[in-house]
């Protein structure tokens, strides 16, 4: 069972060093780094123009774990790469080609 009472109790009895450092990892350095970044981007950049790249997370998340950590993706994983991707070059780019073809 990997949700309820009984999943819970059976992930605390067999936890180990490294998943508490992987989560402390994720806790404090990845966030720290990331809003250090975030706050670099805003204090040189409007809201407007950085906001719509938080898009970007889960793509850099999923292209990290198959780099990284060799992990397998499906169609559906490609299929919602590309539909971020397209979505954010449409809002970036749209405006300007929008503008030239009509």
């Amino acid at each position: 069972m990997a949700y309820g009472v009984g999943g819970v109790m059976s992930h605390l009895a067999n936890f180990s060093l490294s998943g508490v450092l992987a989560v402390m990892f994720l806790a404090y350095v990845a966030s720290f780094v990331g809003y250090t970044g975030w706050g670099y981007l805003l204090a040189r950049h409007s809201a407007s123009k950085v906001t719509p790249f938080i898009m970007l997370v889960p793509v850099i998340a999923l292209v990290v774990g198959y780099v990284a950590l060799k992990e397998r993706l499906i169609l559906w994983h490609y299929v919602g790469i590309l539909t971020v991707l397209f979505g954010l070059g449409v809002h970036l780019l749209g405006g300007r080609w929008f503008d030239k073809k009509f």
